[in-house]
């Protein structure tokens, strides 16, 4: 509202009428004292509402000068009140007061588009009643878009003409300015009036007469309960001022001691002024110095380094000597013992190889003096006068992780095959590995290829999404069906019920089937078909 359309749009009693609905009592003290509209404090307390609000709408609106404003009332005027800023700064701070005082209404407003504000903004009834009207119409007249104060100013002049503000608020014009005295004294000429005006009714007259002089008497009440609070305010805003006096006294007297600080710094820089030369070239002495010792220190340090690594040379040199000797003897202990170590294997293979043909002797002999005793009916398969011809096939990585993850051991091969095989006549074992590069099985591989198995080995195949592949399950029934023809009896020695289907093409040959495994992780269906299942126990785990 600091823009001088303001001015052109709404006249004098109006912006009174304005004023008056958007700040009480307080504000319209605290405006006046802040604008600087009446310098003199006590004028300023003796002026009355009425009286500061015309005053606010002389400044406000442009209509007064630089020189004075002017105040009347009944007798005199009051005061003659200097304005110490000028025109455009009693607008500025005003207008900053009053937007402080509608900051709620000014978001509000400012969230809204123009077709909102023109419905809900429409009539003044519901922000009268919700005691918001002078917020609002403040928040639309500050508002940047034409629109919305062009619909300001419209609410505001409609509400004006519809109210009969200066029969409700008692601003007839602006220099009205009555006591109570003068309203008892009105009041009673108007009694006088009423009474002339209705001779045919002085009863029913009078008491309403009477009814209006109790209802000024409330008035007068109420404005000496206004003059004591504002009594009160001024009191408190005086010790306020008592207040700020002695903070202004306080920062006085610092401005006075800071300048005397001042005084002795500008001093003390002079006499630093006289000793600059001096002490830079001091100063310059100091740094050189400071070099000087760190270069020292780094010197005694490379040379402290140096005889240190000069004994370490000298020391590693005589270590190195003693393992060269070292070494040199282990060589040859290593190849006398190499050479002594292949004599003896190759004793023990000799040995191993006469021992298996003895073995294989006493098998075949047991086997012609069982044949000899034994009635019809009482061995697990029928004998004849050749023994079974049978072939092995192990699983290595199927036994080997049964064994490992139920019992925390290993199987014994070579008590198993002499377990399973018993009397009859093995055709072949073979063990099938799957190699693992982290792993050296070459000590388990030799051991299986003297203890009578056939190896076949296959390397750990990496998949591209990080698994992986490794297993003989195809390899085994190939061989199985290759050899089927040379054997009476398979022995698998493996869980798995992917064997499934091969040991039923087993049988359809008319050929034997037994199954050797873990019974705990061996397939159900694979024990059905078998015609013969060997549960591994403790015996054979080491």
């Amino acid at each position: 509202m600091s823009d001088s359309n303001l001015k052109l749009q709404i006249h004098r009693d109006q912006l009174t009428w304005f004023l008056d609905l958007l700040l009480d009592e307080r504000e319209v003290f605290q405006l006046s004292a802040s604008t600087g509209i009446v310098p003199d404090v006590d004028k300023l307390y003796a002026l009355s509402r009425r009286e500061l609000l015309v005053n606010l709408t002389d400044a406000f609106s442009g209509v007064v000068d630089s020189a004075e404003l002017t105040v009347e009332s009944s007798e005199a005027p009051t005061s003659t009140p200097e304005i110490n800023n000028g025109e455009a700064s009693i607008e500025a701070l005003a207008s900053q007061f009053l937007s402080e005082k509608a900051q709620a209404a000014i978001s509000r407003v400012g969230y809204m588009e123009v077709s909102e504000i023109e419905t809900f903004f429409k009539t003044s009834d519901i922000l009268i009643e919700a005691g918001d009207f002078a917020e609002v119409v403040w928040a639309l007249l500050t508002d940047q878009r034409t629109a919305v104060v062009e619909h300001g100013y419209k609410l505001l002049n409609t509400t004006y003409e519809s109210i009969n503000v200066a029969h409700t608020n008692g601003y007839e014009s602006p220099t009205s300015n009555e006591h109570p005295e003068e309203i008892e004294a009105q009041t009673a000429y108007n009694l006088t009036e009423n009474i002339n005006q209705q001779p045919g009714h002085p009863v029913r007259e009078i008491k309403q007469l009477e009814q209006q002089l109790a209802d000024s008497k409330a008035d007068y009440l109420s404005l000496e309960q206004k003059h004591s609070r504002l009594d009160q305010q001024r009191a408190f805003l005086l010790e306020e001022n008592k207040g700020l006096k002695n903070k202004a006294e306080t920062h006085h007297g610092n401005e006075k001691r800071l300048k005397e600080l001042e005084q002795e710094n500008s001093a003390l820089r002079e006499q630093v002024a006289q000793y600059t030369e001096d002490t830079a070239a001091l100063q310059q002495l100091a740094n050189e110095r400071e070099v000087l010792l760190v270069e020292k220190e780094r010197l005694a340090e490379q040379l402290k380094e140096y005889e240190q690594i000069k004994s370490a040379k000298e020391t590693f040199t005589t270590d190195l000597k003693l393992v060269e000797e070292a070494i040199y003897k282990g060589h040859q202990g290593l190849e006398d013992f190499q050479t002594s170590l292949g004599s003896h294997f190759d004793a023990l293979e000799n040995c191993h190889q006469a021992a298996r043909g003895a073995l294989n002797q006493i098998r075949q002999t047991l086997a012609y003096l069982d044949t000899q005793q034994l009635t019809e009916g009482e061995d697990a398969y029928p004998m004849t006068a050749e023994q079974p011809r049978v072939g092995v096939f192990v699983d290595v990585q199927n036994m080997f992780y049964a064994a490992k993850d139920r019992y925390g051991g290993r199987v014994d091969y070579i008590k198993l095959l002499d377990l399973i095989v018993g009397p009859r006549y093995l055709m072949g074992a073979y063990a099938y590995i799957v190699q693992i590069p982290e792993i050296d099985q070459a000590p388990f591989l030799s051991l299986l290829e003297h203890n009578g198995y056939t190896i076949k080995s296959k390397d750990l195949r990496l998949r591209g999404d990080g698994s992986a592949k490794g297993d003989w399950d195809v390899g085994i029934a190939v061989d199985v069906v290759s050899m089927l023809g040379s054997l009476d009896v398979v022995i698998l020695a493996s869980g798995d019920g992917d064997f499934c289907p091969l040991a039923e093409l087993i049988k359809q040959q008319n050929k034997r089937v037994e199954v050797v495994a873990f019974e705990h992780n061996t397939s159900m269906d694979l024990q059905q078909i078998a015609d013969q299942f060997y549960p591994i126990g403790d015996e054979l785990l080491i």
